[in-house]
């Protein structure tokens, strides 16, 4: 047995079922959560790899390419901090949707009105198209949803070692860089500022990470109850809340319905009342 065939051997005995579909279904593949592709030169953090069955690891990878196009476009660094990837992630993004591009470009009014907005002044000899932000198209809001689904699911098993029921709920509401933009900060991650939790610094070869991806867990003792801050860069970010307890947070969210506070701020990614992604949950450009 070669030494690649040993570690799978191992790591499969050690992580038995899948910890995507609720630990009913026998891990087969290693997924790597947040996927390889985000991050720049092939540095990805380590131990943020977890046992999946074929369906769950291989059934995002579109999913996965969209995101990880999205996380490379920082706007405060420009394309010359992106490797040569990207340019393969544009192309295969352009062979599976080939007018996405197309849907992520605002009119010119739209983008007048964008710019306005935020302050944003051309340069000398630009159109506002060239310069404002991007429209976010339903398989932006779709591909967010799955990875949002999956990353909560993969913190949650490599803090508490335990898969995330498939009768648990998972709501998110995801931002993109427009809030960053406009004021500076993220409004849901500056009011969690002070909430207790663990983020993690990530690094591979002395490189440090956090600049492309980082998080911030906040779980109960008995972990059943769970928010998860992410960040990606200057690109966007998302913060899911998470319940084992079915029914928990389905509650909350019609609470919050009844006293007609913002009633669909969330996303619902998992849900066994809910149907998932039926709300927007979405502050991006549109």
């Amino acid at each position: 047995m070669g030494e690649q065939a040993r570690r799978r051997k191992v790591f499969f005995e050690a992580h038995p079922y899948c910890a995507f579909c609720g630990g009913l279904t026998k891990a087969t593949t290693v997924e790597h959560c947040p996927p390889r592709a985000l991050f720049q030169n092939k540095q990805w953090p380590r131990g943020f790899e977890f046992p999946a069955c074929a369906e769950c690891n291989h059934g995002t990878s579109d999913e996965d390419a969209l995101v990880a196009m999205l996380a490379r476009m920082d706007p405060s660094k420009g394309p010359v901090a992106n490797d040569s990837s990207t340019f393969g992630l544009m192309h295969r993004i352009n062979k599976r949707y080939p007018t996405m591009f197309e849907k992520m470009m605002p009119s010119p009014i739209e983008a007048r009105r964008i710019n306005r907005k935020l302050g944003i002044t051309p340069l000398p000899g630009a159109v506002h198209q060239e310069t404002g932000a991007l429209k976010v198209p339903s398989e932006v809001h779709h591909s967010i949803c799955v990875f949002g689904r999956k990353l909560a699911k993969a913190i949650y098993y490599l803090d508490s070692a335990r898969i995330f029921p498939a009768e648990g709920t998972l709501l998110m509401q995801w931002f993109s860089n427009e809030q960053l933009v406009e004021r500076g900060h993220y409004p849901l991650i500056e009011a969690m500022k002070t909430l207790a939790g663990d983020a993690q610094s990530l690094e591979r070869n002395g490189k440090d990470l956090n600049s492309q991806f980082e998080y911030k867990l906040s779980i109960s003792t008995e972990k059943s109850i769970f928010i998860l801050q992410s960040l990606f860069g200057n690109s966007f970010g998302f913060v899911v809340f998470g319940s084992t307890r079915p029914g928990l947070l389905e509650t909350e969210m019609q609470a919050l319905a009844e006293r007609n506070e913002n009633p669909n701020p969330f996303a619902i990614l998992q849900s066994p009342k809910l149907r998932a992604f039926d709300h927007p949950g979405c502050d991006g450009s549109s």
